[in-house]
């Protein structure tokens, strides 16, 4: 436990709130809190090594050349339903022409830009948190620029261990520059892969997304999912995003339960109807094969390849080999924590919060995948984003921010083998 006896750390400044990061959960955060207290931007500070808004999280979609979100476009940093439609309309940018309302990365982008402009957000604080510090009710945040001495906290960070399958170790260091999790792959960086076999580990959206970029370099794609490919619009249903599945899931009392219903509630990797498309045209040309349900159960090394044996006795050869395996939230990633971690009870890595999403005895509160035994497992969506900020703004301010009626908007009928969910039956699942 940290010792509260010793010398608290000299602040540089002091904040009413301090947040930690400057992606969409900070942003979502930021908004929410000055269009309840318009008066706290002199209050407000967040940290995030970029110093500048959301550029990790573009960045993350720009090295996969993602070109569209997965969230409806009533989902985003803002507090209104509507603005980021119309917005993409009063601007003139094109849509995705998805089903759903599924925005563009440059529109939601160019939303997110001028959100900040509008809310006249300063630029994040261009450092490093190093550590968090209890000092008496307040908390001191310690970064590789100064220290903050804040009233409340907010981990909008979403920090993550990386899932590396157990084989993986056993050709680690053997071949250099070949094995890559998804975390570090850009695609923008990679030349010409003709006559190079890749094989993309997983089943869900990111690893569709390494397999098309593959393709399109002259790759021949081995795509191994240990589960068959689970076709879904969302990657959690959307009763998950009202009464429907929550009301049940808040009243249970074992943050222990809560976990297993979310985990079970999000499965693994799932693909959307669009994109699995794309694979099903890629597979007719014979540029990606499919593994589904199959698992790899021995690798080794030989002439500079990856040799990979799976479970129903095929044998891939492969040059590069892409880990698409994904992350578990886990609060013990962010270091800066690691002072007042004991104070903060957790399952599995999940902080156990209340519904003001604050967690352990101090004024922590958390976002996005952290926030999962509260907001249940569409946490970390841009839902999740939503709803973390009003409740944090509604413990911080007293004002809870009401969200006006969704107003859904036309759009293309949903292609071949998408799942049969109207717009209105969406909005319809969530509110039930």
């Amino acid at each position: 436990m940290a010792d509260e006896r010793s010398s608290p750390p000299q602040p540089d400044r002091e904040a009413a709130v301090c947040i930690l990061g400057a992606g969409p959960l900070g942003l979502a955060a930021a908004v929410h809190l000055l269009a309840a207290r318009p008066g706290l931007a002199d209050g407000l500070v967040v940290v995030d090594p970029a110093g500048v808004w959301m550029r990790t999280w573009h960045e993350q979609f720009a090295r996969l050349e993602i070109g569209n979100l997965r969230s409806p476009g009533v989902h985003h940093p803002g507090t209104r339903s509507g603005e980021l439609a119309e917005h993409t309309v009063r601007r003139g940018l094109d849509g995705s022409g998805l089903p759903y309302d599924l925005p563009t990365t440059k529109a939601f982008a160019a939303y997110c830009e001028d959100l900040v402009a509008r809310m006249d957000l300063d630029r994040p604080l261009a450092a490093a948190a190093r550590r968090v510090v209890p000092v008496g009710d307040h908390l001191a945040v310690e970064t590789d620029a100064d220290t903050i001495l804040c009233r409340h906290l907010v981990v909008a960070t979403n920090p993550h261990r990386r899932e590396i399958p157990d084989w993986v170790a056993r050709i680690l260091g053997r071949l250099p520059g070949a094995i890559d999790h998804a975390t570090d792959i850009d695609l923008r960086t990679i030349g010409d892969l003709t006559g190079t076999t890749v094989a993309v580990i997983g089943g869900g959206l990111t690893a569709a997304h390494l397999a098309v970029g593959a393709v399109e370099r002259g790759a021949h794609v081995e795509l191994v999912s240990r589960r068959p490919i689970e076709i879904r619009s969302f990657d959690t249903d959307p009763g998950w995003l009202g009464p429907k599945y929550l009301q049940a899931y808040s009243a249970e009392p074992d943050p222990e339960v809560r976990h297993r219903q979310a985990l079970a509630a999000r499965g693994g990797g799932t693909i959307p109807g669009w994109m699995h498309q794309r694979l099903e045209a890629l597979v007719a040309l014979g540029t990606v094969r499919l593994h589904e349900g199959r698992r790899v159960v021995a690798a080794g090394v030989t002439n500079d390849q990856a040799e990979l044996d799976l479970d129903d006795g095929t044998a891939l050869d492969t040059g590069l080999l892409w880990l698409a395996t994904g992350t578990t939230p886990d609060i013990a990633a962010q270091r800066a924590l690691e002072p007042v971690l004991p104070d903060i009870a957790t399952v599995a890595g999940l902080p156990v919060c209340d519904r003001d999403l604050r967690t352990g005895r101090h004024p922590i509160h958390v976002m996005g995948r952290l926030a999962t035994l509260t907001l249940g497992p569409a946490a970390g969506n841009l839902w999740g984003a939503q709803r973390a900020a009003r409740a944090i703004t509604r413990a911080i301010t007293g004002v809870d921010l009401e969200y006006d009626a969704i107003t859904t908007i036309p759009h293309p009928r949903p292609p071949r083998r998408q799942p049969a969910m109207s717009t209105t039956e969406y909005h319809t699942n969530a509110a039930r």
